[in-house]
């Protein structure tokens, strides 16, 4: 059964062969009426005019108690969520509704089996649809499996036939790939994609960019930051003005984490600080460097540590000059970088970090 909670409503508390009875008559009770995609395109435009606005007072704030007071007013996804959902839930089946369905997965907190529910919803009625390539790159930067969004895109992607669609299937493909490693034939397959989407897709416009410019990242990225290249020379500053480069590191594994005290919920931010300060304390005395990339003003970065919030290294990088040198759009991110200086890992501060650290500072010896 459909629930609405206070994080809104879910798509997969029901099963698809109960939709026609189950899902229409809940939505009954929601809306006077069935939506529009007026009433759709309405509620993504106040959010995009809400969250810009957001944005850019955050961007003005000028002390940590001011970004606080800006970030716990930020405009409630949920509500829109929910807003969507009156409004799309009982049309899925309706063509206009696959782009506002989408939406709902890449900009809200819908879980793996919601958005597992409107891909199996798309697949049943919509693989035909003539903007699918977009509904492709939804579904690639949505919360759902990596294996369950590349069977879906790939299967859409040899769908389309129009070249435009098709490109943009092919770089949403190719954005999924990303996350399954840095082997030879991934990579490999990676650029084909890229090449497709350039040539028939570059000026489309999807995520608030371009297939065009998501292209020219992922070409760099395979070319400079993926695994074995060797790691982009740093030059940039502490909080109290005291130069940082990767050259005062050689010889030792420097793990490079990127973040800022903003992007995310402030409990999720303080669980970051946590987790860095716990890296740096299980690798004391070892042959590694932590080194923090912030964002921040330089402000809010002193305040932190001066609560002692952070690890013991950290650059500041206000104008995020070192965060475009390295392609990070969302942190935070982390990249593991050896004893020569090459990139070893690149990803989600975590386990799989950790382990390549602890594989580099630990050497396997070839037995004889």
């Amino acid at each position: 059964m459909l629930v609405i909670r206070e994080s809104g409503a879910k798509f997969s508390d029901m099963g698809m062969k109960y939709f026609q009875i189950i899902w229409l008559s809940i939505f009954v009770t929601l809306s006077a009426q069935a939506g529009t995609p007026a009433q759709a395109e309405a509620i993504l435009q106040e959010h995009k005019t809400q969250m810009s606005v957001w944005e850019t007072e955050l961007a003005g704030a000028q002390s940590m108690e001011m970004m606080r007071q800006i970030v716990a007013r930020k405009p409630d996804v949920q509500d829109y969520k929910s807003r969507m959902i009156k409004v799309v839930g009982a049309e899925l089946k309706k063509p206009w509704a696959l782009k506002y369905a989408g939406w709902l997965m890449a900009n809200t907190s819908l879980g793996k089996k919601d958005v597992k529910f409107i891909m199996d919803y798309a697949n049943k009625f919509h693989m035909d649809a003539v903007d699918l390539g977009y509904f492709c790159y939804n579904v690639a930067v949505s919360k759902q499996t990596v294996l369950a969004k590349k069977l879906f895109i790939e299967k859409a992607h040899q769908t389309i036939k129009d070249p435009k669609q098709k490109g943009v299937a092919a770089i949403s493909l190719a954005i999924v790939l990303s996350e399954m490693g840095d082997s030879a034939v991934n990579n490999a397959r990676r650029l084909s994609l890229v090449k497709q989407a350039i040539i028939n897709s570059k000026d489309e416009k999807v995520g608030g960019t371009n297939v065009g410019e998501i292209s020219m990242e992922m070409v760099h990225r395979l070319k400079n930051l993926s695994k074995g290249s060797p790691a982009p020379v740093i030059s940039g500053t502490d909080s109290s003005g005291a130069p940082v480069n990767l050259a005062q590191y050689k010889g030792k594994v420097v793990m490079l984490v990127f973040w800022s005290s903003f992007d995310m919920p402030v409990e999720k931010t303080i669980e970051l600080l946590a987790l860095m300060r716990k890296i740096e304390k299980q690798y004391a005395g070892k042959n590694f460097a932590l080194i923090g990339v912030n964002k921040d003003q330089l402000v809010n970065l002193r305040e932190l540590e001066k609560e002692s919030q952070t690890s013991s290294k950290n650059i500041s990088d206000p104008q995020q000059l070192i965060f475009k040198q390295y392609r990070v759009g969302n942190p935070p991110h982390s990249y593991v970088i050896d004893q020569q200086g090459r990139i070893r890992f690149t990803g989600i501060i975590g386990s799989f970090a950790t382990l390549t650290v602890d594989a580099l500072l630990n050497p396997v010896k070839p037995q004889r």
